[in-house]
Protein backbone atom coordinates (compact mmCIF):
# COMPACT_ATOMS: atom_id res chain seq x y z
CA UNK A 1 0.00 0.00 0.00
CA UNK A 2 1.07 3.62 -0.40
CA UNK A 3 3.01 5.17 2.42
CA UNK A 4 1.25 8.55 2.35
CA UNK A 5 -1.56 10.40 0.65
CA UNK A 6 0.94 11.42 -2.03
CA UNK A 7 1.65 7.81 -3.03
CA UNK A 8 -1.01 5.63 -4.62
CA UNK A 9 -2.02 2.30 -3.17
CA UNK A 10 -0.11 -0.38 -5.06
CA UNK A 11 -1.33 -3.87 -5.99
CA UNK A 12 -0.84 -6.59 -3.37
CA UNK A 13 2.83 -7.53 -3.01
CA UNK A 14 4.11 -4.29 -4.55
CA UNK A 15 5.92 -1.83 -2.29
CA UNK A 16 7.16 1.74 -2.48
CA UNK A 17 10.89 1.97 -1.82
CA UNK A 18 13.53 4.72 -1.87
CA UNK A 19 14.31 7.61 -4.18
CA UNK A 20 14.18 6.78 -7.88
CA UNK A 21 17.14 8.93 -8.90
CA UNK A 22 19.93 6.64 -7.65
CA UNK A 23 18.16 3.55 -8.97
CA UNK A 24 17.66 5.06 -12.42
CA UNK A 25 21.16 6.54 -12.72
CA UNK A 26 22.71 3.38 -14.16
CA UNK A 27 20.69 3.82 -17.35
CA UNK A 28 22.44 7.10 -18.17
CA UNK A 29 21.23 10.68 -18.56
CA UNK A 30 21.10 10.46 -22.36
CA UNK A 31 18.50 7.70 -22.30
CA UNK A 32 16.50 9.09 -19.38
CA UNK A 33 16.16 12.48 -21.08
CA UNK A 34 15.07 10.98 -24.40
CA UNK A 35 13.90 7.32 -24.29
CA UNK A 36 12.58 7.70 -27.85
CA UNK A 37 15.99 8.52 -29.32
CA UNK A 38 18.96 6.41 -30.36
CA UNK A 39 20.73 6.65 -26.99
CA UNK A 40 20.06 3.32 -25.26
CA UNK A 41 20.39 2.54 -21.55
CA UNK A 42 24.00 1.90 -20.57
CA UNK A 43 25.07 -1.61 -21.49
CA UNK A 44 22.38 -2.20 -24.13
CA UNK A 45 22.74 -2.38 -27.89
CA UNK A 46 19.31 -3.72 -28.92
CA UNK A 47 15.72 -2.58 -28.65
CA UNK A 48 12.32 -3.07 -30.26
CA UNK A 49 8.95 -1.37 -30.07
CA UNK A 50 5.80 -3.25 -29.11
CA UNK A 51 2.71 -1.83 -30.79
CA UNK A 52 -0.16 -2.20 -28.34
CA UNK A 53 -2.90 -4.60 -29.43
CA UNK A 54 -6.01 -3.32 -31.21
CA UNK A 55 -9.21 -5.25 -31.95
CA UNK A 56 -12.26 -5.00 -34.20
CA UNK A 57 -15.80 -6.39 -34.17
CA UNK A 58 -16.42 -8.75 -37.10
CA UNK A 59 -19.51 -8.12 -39.19
CA UNK A 60 -21.32 -11.20 -37.84
CA UNK A 61 -20.91 -10.13 -34.21
CA UNK A 62 -23.84 -8.28 -32.58
CA UNK A 63 -23.32 -4.54 -32.33
CA UNK A 64 -23.43 -4.48 -28.56
CA UNK A 65 -21.71 -1.71 -26.63
CA UNK A 66 -18.26 -2.50 -25.35
CA UNK A 67 -17.83 -3.08 -21.59
CA UNK A 68 -17.27 0.01 -19.47
CA UNK A 69 -13.55 -0.67 -19.02
CA UNK A 70 -13.11 -0.64 -22.81
CA UNK A 71 -15.51 2.20 -23.54
CA UNK A 72 -13.01 5.05 -23.66
CA UNK A 73 -11.36 5.89 -26.97
CA UNK A 74 -8.47 5.56 -26.63
CA UNK A 75 -8.37 3.16 -23.68
CA UNK A 76 -6.10 4.18 -20.84
CA UNK A 77 -4.57 1.64 -18.53
CA UNK A 78 -4.27 -2.09 -18.15
CA UNK A 79 -7.70 -3.34 -19.23
CA UNK A 80 -9.47 -6.58 -19.95
CA UNK A 81 -9.42 -8.43 -23.22
CA UNK A 82 -11.67 -7.29 -26.03
CA UNK A 83 -15.21 -8.73 -25.90
CA UNK A 84 -15.66 -12.37 -26.88
CA UNK A 85 -15.79 -12.83 -30.62
CA UNK A 86 -13.79 -9.71 -31.42
CA UNK A 87 -10.60 -10.17 -33.41
CA UNK A 88 -7.17 -8.64 -33.16
CA UNK A 89 -5.77 -6.80 -36.17
CA UNK A 90 -2.17 -5.69 -36.25
CA UNK A 91 -1.04 -2.20 -37.09
CA UNK A 92 0.80 -3.66 -40.10
CA UNK A 93 -2.39 -5.30 -41.40
CA UNK A 94 -4.35 -2.09 -40.90
CA UNK A 95 -1.65 -0.08 -42.68
CA UNK A 96 -1.75 -2.47 -45.63
CA UNK A 97 -5.56 -2.32 -45.88
CA UNK A 98 -5.55 1.48 -45.63
CA UNK A 99 -2.50 1.85 -47.90
CA UNK A 100 -0.62 3.93 -45.34
CA UNK A 101 2.82 3.49 -43.74
CA UNK A 102 3.40 2.16 -40.24
CA UNK A 103 4.94 5.47 -39.31
CA UNK A 104 3.82 8.78 -37.91
CA UNK A 105 3.75 12.42 -38.99
CA UNK A 106 6.13 15.13 -37.84
CA UNK A 107 5.69 16.82 -34.50
CA UNK A 108 6.23 20.48 -33.78
CA UNK A 109 9.97 19.93 -33.58
CA UNK A 110 10.04 18.44 -37.07
CA UNK A 111 10.83 14.97 -35.73
CA UNK A 112 8.57 12.00 -36.41
CA UNK A 113 6.27 11.27 -33.47
CA UNK A 114 6.38 7.85 -31.75
CA UNK A 115 3.48 5.33 -31.97
CA UNK A 116 0.28 7.04 -30.88
CA UNK A 117 -3.26 7.92 -31.97
CA UNK A 118 -1.90 10.18 -34.73
CA UNK A 119 -0.48 7.23 -36.68
CA UNK A 120 -2.74 6.40 -39.63
CA UNK A 121 -2.18 2.66 -39.10
CA UNK A 122 -4.46 2.90 -36.07
CA UNK A 123 -7.90 1.37 -36.67
CA UNK A 124 -10.49 4.05 -35.94
CA UNK A 125 -14.18 3.40 -35.54
CA UNK A 126 -14.89 5.78 -38.40
CA UNK A 127 -12.89 3.67 -40.86
CA UNK A 128 -13.38 0.19 -39.39
CA UNK A 129 -16.21 -0.47 -41.83
CA UNK A 130 -14.42 0.03 -45.11
CA UNK A 131 -11.13 -1.33 -43.75
CA UNK A 132 -12.04 -4.67 -42.17
CA UNK A 133 -15.71 -5.36 -42.85
CA UNK A 134 -18.65 -3.62 -44.53
CA UNK A 135 -21.55 -2.18 -42.64
CA UNK A 136 -19.72 -1.58 -39.37
CA UNK A 137 -21.41 0.86 -37.06
CA UNK A 138 -20.26 2.52 -33.83
CA UNK A 139 -18.18 0.57 -31.33
CA UNK A 140 -16.49 -1.44 -34.05
CA UNK A 141 -12.93 -1.17 -32.74
CA UNK A 142 -11.03 -1.31 -29.47
CA UNK A 143 -8.14 1.07 -29.61
CA UNK A 144 -4.71 0.12 -28.27
CA UNK A 145 -4.20 1.02 -24.64
CA UNK A 146 -2.52 4.40 -24.19
CA UNK A 147 0.02 4.95 -21.44
CA UNK A 148 0.07 1.29 -20.44
CA UNK A 149 0.58 -2.16 -21.84
CA UNK A 150 -2.73 -3.96 -22.13
CA UNK A 151 -3.67 -7.32 -20.69
CA UNK A 152 -3.14 -9.22 -23.94
CA UNK A 153 0.29 -7.64 -24.43
CA UNK A 154 1.43 -8.31 -20.87
CA UNK A 155 0.25 -11.92 -20.94
CA UNK A 156 2.44 -12.50 -23.98
CA UNK A 157 5.37 -10.34 -22.85
CA UNK A 158 5.94 -11.43 -19.24
CA UNK A 159 6.93 -15.07 -20.00
CA UNK A 160 9.43 -13.87 -22.61
CA UNK A 161 10.95 -11.37 -20.20
CA UNK A 162 11.10 -14.00 -17.44
CA UNK A 163 13.09 -16.30 -19.70
CA UNK A 164 15.76 -13.62 -20.13
CA UNK A 165 16.58 -12.76 -16.52
CA UNK A 166 17.73 -14.69 -13.45
CA UNK A 167 15.93 -12.21 -11.19
CA UNK A 168 12.34 -12.44 -10.00
CA UNK A 169 12.25 -9.10 -8.17
CA UNK A 170 11.44 -6.12 -10.36
CA UNK A 171 12.11 -2.44 -9.82
CA UNK A 172 9.88 0.23 -11.29
CA UNK A 173 10.12 3.97 -11.63
CA UNK A 174 6.93 6.03 -11.98
CA UNK A 175 3.64 5.21 -13.61
CA UNK A 176 2.79 6.41 -17.08
CA UNK A 177 -0.24 8.72 -16.49
CA UNK A 178 0.71 12.38 -16.73
CA UNK A 179 -0.75 13.09 -13.29
CA UNK A 180 2.10 11.10 -11.73
CA UNK A 181 4.67 13.51 -13.14
CA UNK A 182 3.72 16.30 -10.76
CA UNK A 183 3.61 14.58 -7.40
CA UNK A 184 5.76 12.55 -5.00
CA UNK A 185 5.44 9.38 -7.07
CA UNK A 186 7.76 10.80 -9.71
CA UNK A 187 10.69 10.76 -7.27
CA UNK A 188 10.20 7.25 -5.85
CA UNK A 189 10.64 3.72 -7.11
CA UNK A 190 8.76 0.56 -6.18
CA UNK A 191 9.34 -3.20 -6.26
CA UNK A 192 7.21 -6.17 -7.25
CA UNK A 193 7.53 -9.81 -8.26
CA UNK A 194 7.39 -10.62 -11.97
CA UNK A 195 5.65 -13.95 -11.37
CA UNK A 196 2.69 -12.27 -9.68
CA UNK A 197 2.60 -9.08 -11.74
CA UNK A 198 -0.48 -9.97 -13.78
CA UNK A 199 -2.68 -11.49 -11.06
CA UNK A 200 -1.83 -8.72 -8.60
CA UNK A 201 -2.81 -6.03 -11.10
CA UNK A 202 -6.08 -7.82 -11.89
CA UNK A 203 -6.91 -8.39 -8.24
CA UNK A 204 -7.21 -4.69 -7.43
CA UNK A 205 -10.52 -4.45 -9.26
CA UNK A 206 -9.59 -1.00 -10.57
CA UNK A 207 -7.91 0.26 -13.72
CA UNK A 208 -4.19 -0.23 -13.26
CA UNK A 209 -1.27 1.05 -15.30
CA UNK A 210 1.87 -0.83 -16.14
CA UNK A 211 4.95 1.02 -14.84
CA UNK A 212 6.54 3.66 -17.02
CA UNK A 213 9.99 2.13 -16.45
CA UNK A 214 10.65 -1.32 -15.01
CA UNK A 215 13.52 -3.78 -14.99
CA UNK A 216 14.83 -6.84 -13.08
CA UNK A 217 17.44 -6.61 -10.35
CA UNK A 218 20.07 -8.09 -12.66
CA UNK A 219 19.37 -5.29 -15.18
CA UNK A 220 19.01 -7.79 -18.01
CA UNK A 221 16.41 -5.64 -19.77
CA UNK A 222 14.36 -2.46 -19.45
CA UNK A 223 10.73 -1.84 -20.42
CA UNK A 224 9.55 1.74 -21.07
CA UNK A 225 6.01 3.03 -21.71
CA UNK A 226 5.16 6.71 -22.06
CA UNK A 227 1.85 8.16 -20.80
CA UNK A 228 1.04 9.55 -24.25
CA UNK A 229 1.96 6.58 -26.45
CA UNK A 230 0.36 3.41 -27.81
CA UNK A 231 3.71 1.66 -28.02
CA UNK A 232 6.19 0.28 -25.52
CA UNK A 233 9.93 0.04 -26.05
CA UNK A 234 11.91 -2.96 -24.77
CA UNK A 235 15.70 -2.84 -24.39
CA UNK A 236 17.70 -6.02 -23.90
CA UNK A 237 19.97 -8.66 -25.34
CA UNK A 238 19.85 -9.75 -28.96
CA UNK A 239 18.29 -13.05 -27.86
CA UNK A 240 15.48 -11.22 -26.05
CA UNK A 241 14.72 -8.92 -28.98
CA UNK A 242 14.70 -11.89 -31.38
CA UNK A 243 12.28 -13.73 -29.07
CA UNK A 244 9.97 -10.72 -29.04
CA UNK A 245 10.00 -10.48 -32.81
CA UNK A 246 9.28 -14.20 -33.18
CA UNK A 247 6.24 -14.10 -30.90
CA UNK A 248 2.93 -14.49 -32.73
CA UNK A 249 1.13 -12.68 -29.90
CA UNK A 250 3.24 -9.50 -29.86
CA UNK A 251 3.50 -7.01 -32.70
CA UNK A 252 6.96 -5.47 -32.83
CA UNK A 253 8.44 -2.72 -34.94
CA UNK A 254 11.97 -1.58 -35.68
CA UNK A 255 11.26 2.13 -35.55
CA UNK A 256 13.80 4.92 -35.31
CA UNK A 257 12.67 8.51 -35.17
CA UNK A 258 13.38 10.43 -38.36
CA UNK A 259 13.55 14.14 -39.01
CA UNK A 260 10.75 14.96 -41.43
CA UNK A 261 11.12 18.72 -41.50
CA UNK A 262 12.54 21.77 -39.77
CA UNK A 263 11.25 22.75 -36.34
CA UNK A 264 8.17 24.93 -36.37
CA UNK A 265 8.95 28.64 -35.94
CA UNK A 266 8.56 29.93 -32.39
CA UNK A 267 5.05 31.03 -31.58
CA UNK A 268 4.83 34.77 -30.97
CA UNK A 269 3.90 35.63 -27.37
CA UNK A 270 0.26 36.35 -26.68
CA UNK A 271 -0.95 39.70 -25.34
CA UNK A 272 -1.28 38.15 -21.88
CA UNK A 273 2.26 36.75 -22.01
CA UNK A 274 3.60 40.14 -23.14
CA UNK A 275 1.79 41.82 -20.25
CA UNK A 276 3.20 39.35 -17.75
CA UNK A 277 6.69 39.85 -19.16
CA UNK A 278 6.31 43.64 -18.83
CA UNK A 279 5.12 43.34 -15.23
CA UNK A 280 8.03 41.06 -14.35
CA UNK A 281 10.49 43.44 -16.01
CA UNK A 282 8.99 46.37 -14.08
CA UNK A 283 9.28 44.51 -10.77
CA UNK A 284 12.86 43.56 -11.54
CA UNK A 285 13.71 47.19 -12.36
CA UNK A 286 12.10 48.33 -9.09
CA UNK A 287 14.05 45.71 -7.15
CA UNK A 288 17.29 46.72 -8.79
CA UNK A 289 16.60 50.40 -8.09
CA UNK A 290 15.92 49.59 -4.43
CA UNK A 291 19.14 47.62 -4.17
CA UNK A 292 21.11 50.47 -5.77
CA UNK A 293 19.57 52.94 -3.32
CA UNK A 294 20.47 50.78 -0.33
CA UNK A 295 24.00 50.45 -1.59
CA UNK A 296 24.47 54.19 -1.83
CA UNK A 297 23.14 54.68 1.68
Amino acid sequence: MGESEDLRALPEGWAWDGLAGPELAWMGDGFLKDPVGDTLPNGFTNSAWILHAQFFRPANEPAEPKPDDLDSMPGFGFGAHAPAGWQRITWAETASLKAVPVRGPAGGDGLEIPPCYRWEALLNDRDAGHVVHPGAQRDSSVWPTEGSLGKADLEALVPILAAHTVSTRMLGGRFAPITSLVNAEATRFFTFELATMLPSMLATGVQEFSPELWWPEDRAWVVWTDYDLMGTRVFGSTDLIVALKESHDIETLDWHRARLGPPAPPRPPSRLELRIQALLAKKEAERQQLNDGNGQG
